[in-house]
């Protein structure tokens, strides 16, 4: 067997040599698909399968509460509902709490924010993790809250400069020495971007607090053996029942949602990078139905051959061998040349890759390897695209009538009718792939444009944003004063530099992915569910911020230096709050309670301003509660600077005014409001150009497969042409006819493709916004383009038809 396998090479080897032309081309075109099939997967393994590397990540899970009846959205938990779950859960082996704690280094030059994590000590080990260097906590140092740290291995390299002895020395954190205990892998990155983990533990009191104020807890934890995700989820929902009837005014209504880490990570990507594994996947199936089609028509020509190896003995199999083995020589080349493709493809992705994007759950890439299960990938779909390819040609060429095949008058009849019929079936079937790029193309272009042209409520034009974490250290929550001069010593810096117009400042500033709740409700109305009160984006805004932003002021006043600690409470709310919860009622001088329901904080509303899309253009609209900075106190400040110059030549000055005020307050992150508005974009944009790319590979793919079976056709119908014309039938005649048996074939295709969109585009209707998946003038334009594009790639042999010599046609044979 192996002599003979040999044997199938060697031979294979020189058929090929015989025709470099044919080789090349089907090199080429197969090496395209491969490239591209190979790049798209190196993307979904860097990002959806490599994106937790613990061991069975497919059991970690992180769990939240929500409220359905409120708002989709999940939210932590407070540390008395944490104890309920840790104590009465039967589906995790193990249960961790976290919360996310900024802090200022100082010590180390210049003053540095720093993302950390308050972890209690099981969180290493059930995500089953050890430091690099030293060690992680232990119950003791998480009991006592301990001063130590363990680092991240990227803050340890650049912050601490990779200091070899940094287990055992000491970092000053928001004035307080911690003692560095352990460094992490250059792979551990959980949560995503955290640089320094702290020991934590709950306090008596904060074990039994089911406050919903204080709801702050993260929680992450190990599925048992043989329990599934549904499973996990039905069991905590029925645990989340017994605390809601005992404790009825904070649980009442709240279910839980228990979502796999990697979900939790790659969530609002994962999609996107399936439907672009789809579409190549459809790109390849249509070299392949192309190269079929070369195969097919080189087939006719070796029928002889294949009929004499026939009559000496080869049996069917061999014959089939034979070719395929063919098949696997033409796709190697086609394989290696596709990978380094991949290669030089990839890092036009990593430039491309929507990295950063704070309101979407996206890990942060670095790299994108080809490695070692993107390379076996790449040989699966080479030997998968041979035995797609080879497997109809080679069973079709064996098929042959050796007695029919050696006589020379049946060669040209008995090759036309059934490499034809083979090959129009192959070439309707691409036209309806095709189709179906096209028109999931076209849906994403269109909701490309909805998306860019969406009115985000705000100007980002001439703005830039300043974001700080004031140290809790020097602005300590019961001296509120102090925030207040920062806040207002800040603004009047920045007021002085040369170009400002105007200053305003906020917590939470649109499109930065930092956002919180609270819950209120209206004076003198009955709640119908005391424990389902109405819930609105929490945020604050300083006098002139609104006028800032370009945010409109609908009804009533904007806030005043004199909406100060002290004074009246006032709040405004934006549109969507004011519809929403009280129609058409005008909502100026009604109170909203906040707080304690025994003796709640009054704010009395004296304005409406309009929505704002502060997650992005895609995202619905959120009631929004706007209160005075002054008198509320915020662990994030934001300033923005309307600019009549470019806001980014700004940038520095603005810093240094900060620092001027405060020499040891951080800038967490500074950046013009326009870059901010196009990185809301960078998904989207991303993923329809890359669609659209495909979708305009695929459309070349169809047009020369339609162009080489009308030019076989043509060729093999030379002397039927030639009897047409010298009885009568005049080019046109000729054009029109060849031109009528291409377009068939389209329109064929086009109603099977159309059909068949129908159907898989439904899959992908989150993808689309502003436009529904059977848009008509979508698929309109679509089958127009393939049709137009179809018809020129028919036109050139018709034509070709046309220009045939009648005498020459009629000697054909």
């Amino acid at each position: 067997m192996m002599n003979g396998l040999l044997q199938d090479v060697r031979y294979a080897l020189r058929q090929l040599r015989k025709n470099p032309g044919f080789t090349l081309v089907v090199a080429l075109t197969l090496a395209l698909a491969i490239g591209a099939n190979t790049a798209i997967f190196s993307v979904v393994n860097r990002v959806l399968l490599e994106s937790t590397p613990f061991p069975h990540a497919d059991r970690l899970m992180m769990v939240w509460e929500r409220n359905l009846a409120r708002d989709p959205q999940p939210f932590p938990i407070s540390g008395g509902v944490f104890t309920s779950w840790k104590q009465g859960n039967d589906v995790f082996q193990d249960i961790a709490a976290s919360f996310d704690n900024e802090m200022t280094l100082t010590g180390s030059g210049e003053p540095r924010l720093v993302i950390g994590y308050d972890v209690t000590p099981n969180y290493f080990r059930i995500l089953d993790v050890t430091p690099k260097m030293g060690r992680s906590f232990t119950d003791i140092e998480g009991q006592s809250n301990a001063q130590v740290a363990v680092l991240s291995d990227k803050f340890w390299t650049t912050a601490l400069r990779g200091d070899p002895e940094i287990v055992g020395k000491s970092i000053t954190l928001d004035a307080k020495s911690y003692s560095v205990i352990g460094v992490m892998p250059p792979l551990f990155n959980q949560p995503p971007q955290t640089e320094v983990w702290l020991p934590m533990s709950l306090t008596p009191s904060a074990a039994g607090d089911y406050d919903s104020a204080h709801r702050f807890i993260r929680v992450l934890g190990r599925l048992k053996s043989g329990v599934s995700t549904a499973q996990a989820q039905a069991r905590m929902d029925a645990l989340e029942r017994r605390i809601a009837a005992l404790h009825p005014g904070t649980e009442q209504g709240n279910t839980t949602l228990v979502e796999p880490l990697t979900q939790q990570l790659t969530g609002d990507i994962r999609l996107p990078l399936l439907a672009l594994l789809g579409a190549v996947g459809f790109v390849l199936l249509i070299a392949c139905v192309n190269i079929a089609s070369l195969l097919l028509a080189r087939a006719a020509g070796r029928r002889s051959e294949i009929s004499v190896r026939a009559a000496l003995g080869a049996t069917r199999v061999r014959l089939v061998r034979q070719l395929l083995v063919e098949s696997l020589l033409l796709a190697a080349p086609a394989g290696l040349l596709g990978v380094l493709l991949a290669v030089w493809s990839t890092r036009f992705l990593l430039a491309i890759f929507p990295n950063n994007l704070a309101n979407l759950s996206i890990p942060h890439v670095e790299s994108i390897p080809v490695n070692g299960p993107v390379l076996w990938f790449a040989v699966a779909i080479t030997v998968f695209s041979a035995l797609l390819f080879g497997v109809l040609p080679a069973v079709q060429c064996s098929n042959t009538n050796s007695g029919e095949a050696l006589k020379e008058s049946g060669r040209v009849l008995a090759a036309s009718v059934r490499t034809l019929r083979a090959r129009r079936t192959l070439i309707v079937g691409e036209v309806a792939l095709s189709l179906i790029l096209l028109a999931g193309a076209g849906l994403m272009v269109e909701s490309f444009r909805n998306v860019y042209n969406e009115d985000l409520g705000f100007h980002p034009e001439h703005l830039l944003g300043l974001e700080v974490f004031p140290p809790p250290n020097r602005y300590p929550a019961n001296q509120p004063e102090k925030q207040v001069a920062f806040v207002n010593n800040v603004v009047e810096q920045i007021q002085r530099l040369p170009g400002v117009d105007s200053v305003g400042v906020t917590n939470y500033l649109p499109l930065t992915g930092f956002w919180g709740t609270t819950e209120f409700q209206i004076e003198g109305r009955a709640l119908s569910d005391p424990s389902n009160k109405p819930l609105a984006d929490n945020r604050e805004a300083s006098p002139g911020y609104f006028a800032t932003m370009g945010i409109s002021l609908m009804e009533g006043r904007d806030f005043t230096s004199a909406d100060r600690a002290g004074s009246e409470r006032v709040a405004i709310v934006n549109s969507t709050l004011a519809h929403r919860y009280f129609g058409n009622e005008d909502p100026l001088d009604k109170v909203l309670e906040l707080g304690n329901v025994s003796s709640p904080e009054k704010w009395r509303i004296v304005g409406v301003v309009s929505d704002v899309k502060a997650f992005g253009p895609e995202e619905a609209m959120h009631a929004e509660l706007y209160r005075p900075l002054a008198q509320v106190r915020s662990f994030l400040l934001a300033f923005v600077v309307r600019t009549s110059r470019d806001p980014g030549a700004l940038l520095k000055p603005a810093e240094q005014a900060i620092w001027d005020v405060d020499k040891d307050q951080p800038v967490f992150d500074a950046m013009p409001m326009t870059l901010l508005a196009g990185q809301a974009l960078t998904l989207r944009r991303t993923s329809t150009i890359t669609l659209a790319g495909f979708a305009g590979l695929a459309l070349v793919l169809a047009a020369v497969g339609l162009y080489g079976v009308i030019a076989y056709s043509v060729a093999q119908h030379a002397h039927e042409i030639g009897i047409r014309m010298a009885l009568g039938a005049s080019r046109q005649d000729v054009v029109r006819l060849i031109l009528q048996g291409g377009l068939r074939l389209v329109l064929v295709g086009e109603l099977i493709g159309l059909a068949l969109s129908l159907v898989l585009l439904r899959l992908g209707t989150s993808l689309f916004v502003g436009v529904s998946a059977h848009d008509p003038s979508v698929m309109i334009l679509a089958l127009a383009t393939l049709a137009l594009v179809s018809l020129l790639a028919s036109y050139i042999p018709a034509r070709r038809a046309a220009s045939v010599d009648p005498m020459v046609a009629l000697r054909y044979e």
